[in-house]
């Protein structure tokens, strides 16, 4: 596994688009924060992550398929999904994205914030 290139306290500029296919932004017990690089005509095949995913793309455009149905995601755009959602990325125009996977929350102290 890639050290995360964000430590506590630091920023990073995620717009950039680049070469790079995967670069982990960030990783702890319960968030791992993963800029994408996706070419135009590219797809990541189906895959389903272990947590709640956010997708946010920054620049370009991609579909996601998920859920019976393909979602169509552009700059400034984000897409939720539930755990464990299978979910395939189809590179419609050169894009990047930061996909943030939240890890399902353990025990009976579990506090969201803002409630």
């Amino acid at each position: 596994m890639y050290e995360p290139l964000v430590k506590p306290g630091t920023t990073v500029d995620v717009r950039c688009l680049g070469t790079t296919p995967e670069t982990l932004l960030v990783k702890t017990l319960n968030v791992k924060i993963v800029r994408l690089f996706i070419p135009a005509g590219q797809t990541i095949p189906t895959h389903e992550a272990h947590g709640e995913v956010i997708f946010h793309c920054l620049e370009g455009r991609v579909s996601l398929a998920a859920l019976g149905k393909t979602h169509e995601l552009k700059a400034g755009q984000l897409s939720y999904f539930s755990i464990n959602e299978p979910v395939s990325i189809q590179g419609v125009e050169q894009a990047s994205l930061v996909m943030t996977i939240i890890a399902p929350k353990l025990g009976q102290n579990v506090e969201l914030i803002g409630d």
